[in-house]
């Protein structure tokens, strides 16, 4: 699987704190990473989400954290530590130091860093008795995030809590766009609707450059402005827009 990508020129274009994992899966596969944010994410802070928050962990068994930021936006608006019987599984390794780090262990890193791979392995962890109460997971997410963990669970009979804790915007306008037009990157990897619009507003972007986008939505928002889209994935994550790419 290594040589479609030796030599390669790859656009990233995650937020800063997210970019570093994605990168260094392109370096062991022979390409070059330029890592180049779009995005920007800002926490809720306001009195409605955090009492949210500390209601739905009150009688949490598990809480779900999907990214770096899901975990310094709950830990700040709880304001205290997780009660004792809430649990804590994490989608990847970067998110689970950060858990850890905040709270002092990790029960759960999903086996595929994805928020359906972290639902589908806590629903086969956890086996409850049909006359026992449904579990209780909060997922702490993105406004506008994925669904999917939530969907998964709730299909398993767990009752399910979506918290959104932060927004991810688009990086605003810049004066000085950095100019990508003379051949400095082959392939471009977007992820969301957001990053669309945040790489329009921080490059100028060759027309050789193949665009490959995370899913649907990404998909409709690059070619609703303008881009020409080389290949979608067909699952979610870095792994699923590798495989097209080959």
């Amino acid at each position: 699987m290594k040589w479609p990508f030796m030599g390669r020129r790859i656009l990233v274009t995650r937020a800063a704190e997210d970019a570093a994992e994605w990168a260094n899966r392109l370096v062991r596969l022979g390409a070059h990473p330029v890592v180049f944010p779009c995005l920007v994410s800002a926490p809720l802070a306001d009195a409605g989400t955090t009492a949210r928050v500390r209601t739905a962990l009150a009688d949490a068994d598990w809480l779900l954290v999907t990214s770096r930021r899901g975990v310094q936006s709950v830990a700040d608006l709880l304001g205290k530590a997780l009660p004792t019987r809430t649990r804590v599984a994490a989608v990847g390794p970067a998110t689970a130091r950060a858990a850890a780090d905040r709270w002092g262990c990790v029960d759960l890193v999903a086996t595929t860093p994805t928020s359906e791979g972290l639902a589908t392995d806590l629903a086969a962890l956890v086996a409850t008795p049909l006359s026992a109460p449904p579990p209780h997971a909060v997922i702490a997410g993105a406004v506008d995030g994925r669904r999917d963990a939530e969907i998964v669970l709730a299909s398993r009979g767990w009752r399910v809590t979506y918290l959104p804790v932060y927004e991810t915007l688009a990086a605003p306008p810049s004066d000085d766009r950095l100019d990508l037009r003379e051949g400095a990157v082959d392939d471009i990897l977007l992820a969301s609707p957001s990053a669309v619009r945040g790489l329009l507003n921080r490059a100028m972007l060759p027309c050789t450059a193949r665009i490959i986008t995370i899913g649907p939505t990404t998909t409709a928002a690059a070619r609703a402005a303008g881009l020409v889209v080389a290949a979608e994935a067909r699952r979610p994550g870095l792994e699923g827009m590798l495989e097209v790419m080959q």
